[in-house]
């Protein structure tokens, strides 16, 4: 007999099937008319120098290195990963600290795992957010708390935050760039959130753990730069996928990296190896363990996406839409028309143009756009958008 899953698993896991339901039916409608913003799958495709890492990596085979990895991943990759975060971060990553997982949804699950202590645990989770940092916390038995982001900016609202935390806080996590909001944190707030961490750790909250999924920060537009909430806050776990900066996101291959600065750091460390034993998540293949190496600084060709998101941007806010003013990732995030914002996707769907509801990020009112649909699409979709406002 099958488990029954409880009701608050439920509650997390229906939305996002109902959808996919919906996206099943009415991409057999649109054919070869879809207009496909719902998700972050690149229509460009990659670039030939990353299949031509893949090729490398494939034409220069030893002996075994298509075989089985340690638990945590190659060393030598994990050691190439470690010197490129420290240029980046400003830190002292030690090949220990980062710990390979087939993507990042692999990296959050055996860090949410890795954290648990007790049955009361908790973990502050800033919304709108990424569908499914509820939905693993929750399975793993961990009480998700969530805080809504400024209402129109979608920035930290400090003063929300701080109430939600309780002796039982273990986290607190976000994504920096902001999925859906494409919001980029600046220096400012996140020198106050560390500063509000400490604080609380200074009363007793000695586990208090940062947990960045920095996913999208090779997809920030000029003049905006990215900054880690590991400058400002020692005790950050950083989430990656390189599938973003890639646009090969079927390949699942990320990590998880503890900072050097962390008193705890091989604790933790030693931790993530154990829970990807634990929890089944392997390495990712040894062939991108491989073909990684050569693609450590490599980013997305940010001209022609900036292009086609300031297109739609444009074109959006002619028609009446209320953008949020984002400055990363493949995102729009757009004010439904309608309050009711699954009901407005569907009104889109049946017109052969999907978006992602705001309610999947636990949110309302909103629906999200990926700029990594084709140029085509953009055109035809761009009607669409035009009508459905006025519906």
């Amino acid at each position: 007999m099958i488990r029954q899953l409880s009701p608050e698993l439920e509650t997390f896991l229906t939305p996002q099937e109902q959808f996919d339901q919906l996206f099943e039916l009415w991409r057999r409608r649109a054919g070869s008319h879809l207009c496909d913003f719902a998700y972050a799958n690149p229509y460009d495709g990659p670039d030939h120098s990353v299949m031509g890492a893949i090729e490398d990596a494939l034409h220069t085979l030893r002996v075994l290195q298509l075989q089985y990895t340690p638990y945590g991943g190659n060393a030598v990759t994990r050691r190439l990963i470690a010197e490129r975060l420290s240029q980046t971060h400003d830190a002292p990553f030690g090949w220990r600290d980062v710990v390979l997982t087939p993507g990042a949804m692999a990296a959050l699950n055996v860090v949410f795992r890795a954290l648990k202590t007790t049955d009361v645990d908790e973990v502050v989770v800033l919304t709108p957010c990424w569908m499914d940092y509820p939905l693993y916390l929750t399975q793993l038995g961990i009480k998700p708390v969530l805080v809504p982001l400024t209402r129109d900016a979608f920035h930290f609202d400090l003063a929300g935050i701080e109430r939600a935390i309780t002796p039982a806080t273990r986290a607190i996590t976000f994504s920096q760039p902001a999925n859906p909001t494409g919001v980029l944190y600046c220096d400012e707030e996140l020198a106050l959130l560390a500063d509000l961490l400490r604080k609380r750790v200074a009363g007793g909250d000695e586990s208090l753990i940062l947990i960045a999924d920095e996913c999208h920060r090779q997809v920030v537009y000029l003049p905006n730069k990215f900054v880690s909430p590991l400058r400002y806050y020692d005790a950050t776990v950083i989430v990656y996928s390189f599938g973003k900066s890639l646009l090969i996101q079927g390949q699942r291959i990320g990590y998880a990296a503890v900072s050097p600065r962390m008193p705890s750091r091989a604790t933790l460390g030693q931790g993530l190896e154990r829970a990807c034993r634990m929890m089944g998540f392997c390495t990712p293949t040894s062939l991108m363990q491989l073909a990684i190496r050569k693609l450590l600084a490599h980013g997305p060709d940010l001209q022609r996406l900036s292009a086609r998101r300031e297109r739609l941007c444009s074109a959006l806010r002619s028609y009446g839409y209320s953008v949020v003013p984002g400055q990363a990732t493949f995102f729009l995030y757009v004010r439904s028309p309608d309050r009711d914002d699954f009901a407005f996707t569907e009104r889109l769907a049946s017109k052969g143009v999907f978006v992602l509801p705001g309610s999947l990020f636990h949110d309302s009112g909103y629906f999200r756009i990926s700029v990594t649909a084709s140029d085509e699409m953009v055109e035809r979709a761009l009607p669409v958008f035009a009508s459905a406002v006025l519906d």
